[in-house]
């Protein structure tokens, strides 16, 4: 997705270098090829964003333990 501002409606535009009539899409001045330099005030296109990692892995669950023994019966009357 471009978000640059339309340019179309806006019609060609004198190059500061050589005054000629340009197409405002074009990276350079087809008279004295003169580069395009970017508007005053216009902010540059921010940065591509860097690709996310790798999920981390999901614990693994731990051992089971093993079954308590029983206690010892307690005498009656005690």
């Amino acid at each position: 997705m471009c978000f640059r501002p339309p340019t179309i409606e806006a019609g060609p535009v004198k190059c500061p270098k050589c005054g000629a009539e340009v197409d405002p899409t074009a990276d350079k001045c087809p008279s004295c090829g003169a580069e395009a330099t970017k508007a005053p005030g216009m902010p540059g296109a921010p940065g591509v964003p860097g690709a996310p990692g790798a999920p981390k892995a999901p614990g693994a669950p731990g051992a089971p333990s093993a079954p308590k023994a029983p206690g010892v019966p307690k005498a009656p009357g005690a």
